[in-house]
């Protein structure tokens, strides 16, 4: 606490009263012939008990003072309910002070000087006692906030008697800041905020804090199947999300793209679901032909598939991807209700076309043992999306010394061995290639590569 004061002028010495209060104001008496005492406030602690003050009186290098204590009588209008007389001293406390009024006249032994003060003990009642949902929907939340803050304390003219007010302005410029773990995302700043609804068990803290820099903070934990008593669920909403997932990335490309066939695992990372269902497809507006959908017709599924295999590579737009899941089961009303998402992603998945480069892309000389030891596509003229794929390579007088066929896009090069004739000579070589691809497009390309051999 502060420590608030007063400082009177009384006979040749300054005398001085003290209390261990949070702050301290001034009274506004109507008489203009006394002055103004203070009046101390005290808050009431975090757990809402009122908290009673001490006030202190002190005249510095005097001794042997006598000290009588009296408190403000409401029908009398005086202080003249005796509490407590302490002598040969230079100061004296008055503690478990409430609310109300208080004076002390100090003299010395000798009666040839003597003063009195007064003052006012204001228990500011400043607690959070509680944070309810006040409504939660699928798609919001709304908190309600019990606080006690006293705006307000009467005290008492010493001359006329008559009750006067002293306003307190603090809970104009109350400061409400919250927090949540997990996060809930943006919550107003305000006492009673209304934000998305969360979809996971959620610790809210909410700090009140007024213009004097006072604060009470107040936790709310809601958990799963906490409800307002009548089964309506607290936490009933539900998000809807996912991703895509592959083991093995080529480069260049991403989980959601690559050249056929394309497998694909998908992840449910969807909060507060009971119920998924799936769907796989393309827009009819974007299909070549019935067999375009997908890789099949379009499905659903109640549950997340091991993978989804795409062999259709989508040339112009990719294929859309779509879940949907639903909540628990809550009452309203006696009937039963359920909240949905759905996450829909368009042309999520993107199926490389089918490719082979043409002539002069494909490299047309190389060293085997040296720089450019195998004659094979270069990264940026691999093949796409190719079904079935077959290379033949013709020595000079058109016999055939080298062959080659997959159908997953293996083939790594030649690196000029033959079949049964060891390695090819430097030279001239032919080569055909024949591809098939995955949106049945056949390729057919030829050409001359060179062989050199080291010396």
């Amino acid at each position: 606490m502060l420590l608030a004061s007063l400082i009177l002028l009384g006979g040749s010495a300054f005398s001085q009263i003290t209390a261990n209060a949070n702050r301290s104001d001034t009274t506004t008496y109507q008489t203009d012939s006394i002055a103004n005492d203070p009046i101390f406030i005290y808050y009431s602690d975090p757990r809402g008990f009122s908290t009673t003050g001490t006030l202190t009186a002190e005249v510095p290098d005097s001794t042997n003072l006598t000290f009588k204590w009296f408190r403000y009588n409401e029908r009398t209008s005086a202080f003249d309910i005796a509490l407590k007389t302490e002598s040969g001293v230079s100061r004296s406390e008055k503690s478990d002070c409430t609310q109300g009024g208080y004076m002390v006249t100090v003299q010395n032994d000798s009666c040839t000087w003597d003063t009195t003060f007064y003052a006012w003990v204001f228990q500011n009642e400043f607690n959070v006692s509680a944070i309810n949902v006040y409504n939660s929907t699928c798609e919001i939340m709304e908190l309600r906030t019990t606080m006690a803050y006293d705006e307000e304390f009467e005290y008492f003219d010493r001359v006329s008697g008559a009750p006067l007010t002293y306003f307190s302005d603090n809970i104009k410029f109350m400061k409400f800041r919250w927090e949540s773990t997990p996060s809930a995302g943006q919550i107003p700043s305000v006492k009673n905020p209304s934000f998305a609804a969360p979809t996971k068990p959620t610790v809210f803290r909410l700090t009140v804090e007024d213009s004097h820099g006072e604060s009470r903070t107040k936790k709310l934990e809601i958990e799963n199947g906490d409800d307002n008593g009548d089964g309506n669920l607290y936490l009933k909403a539900v998000k809807a999300r996912f991703t895509a997932s592959r083991s093995f990335v080529p480069a260049e490309e991403t989980d959601s793209s690559g050249q056929a066939p394309l497998t694909v695992q998908f992840i449910d990372d969807s909060e507060n679901a009971t119920e998924w269902c799936w769907h796989f497809y393309k827009p009819e507006d974007r299909r070549r032909d019935e067999a375009d959908s997908l890789l099949m017709d379009s499905i659903t599924t109640q549950y997340l598939p091991d993978s989804i295999r795409y062999t259709r590579p989508n040339e112009q737009y990719g294929y859309d991807v779509a879940l949907t899941v639903k909540g628990p089961v809550y009452m309203v009303d006696g009937g039963q209700h359920q909240c949905v998402d759905r996450l829909l992603k368009s042309e999520y998945i993107n199926v490389d076309s089918s490719f082979i480069a043409r002539n002069p892309d494909i490299p047309n000389a190389f060293t085997p043992g040296g720089a450019n030891p195998v004659f094979k596509f270069t990264d940026e003229t691999m093949p796409k999306s190719i079904r079935h794929f077959e290379i033949k390579i013709y020595d000079r007088w058109g016999m055939r010394i080298y062959s080659y066929e997959d159908s997953d896009g293996s083939w790594e090069g030649w690196d000029g061995s033959t079949f049964g004739f060891g390695d090819a000579p430097a030279g001239v070589y032919f080569y055909t290639i024949y591809a098939e691809g995955w949106n049945n497009e056949k390729f057919r390309r030829k050409g001359y590569v060179h062989l050199f051999r080291g010396k």
